[in-house]
């Protein structure tokens, strides 16, 4: 349980702060979420905050170096996904 919490505030951190970086602040102000953009800053700190609840889920359960250890080993795949999922790949054909 704890470990599916400590997805979803991964998740939650990196997908918030994704949607109010400088590059996709245009596509966040037409969208839905745009009411991310009304206080940016509070939006940053409160994923940086998900992030670092995440992390001390994982230093509960396996102690400081374990647990900062498995937080990175863990978020590493997941943001690599996130980015993939995110980004729009063009192909270059000649």
């Amino acid at each position: 349980m704890n470990i599916l919490f400590s997805f979803l505030f991964i998740l939650l951190g990196v997908w918030g702060l994704y949607q109010v970086s400088e590059k996709q602040i245009k596509k966040t102000r037409l969208s839905k979420w745009s009411i991310l953009l009304v206080y940016p800053q509070t939006t940053r700190v409160v994923c940086l905050l998900s992030l670092i609840l995440a992390l001390f889920i994982f230093i509960q359960k396996e102690g400081a170096s374990i647990g900062f250890v498995s937080f990175w080993i863990f978020s590493t795949p997941l943001i690599f996904i996130f980015i993939l999922s995110m980004n729009e790949l063009k192909s270059f054909q000649k």
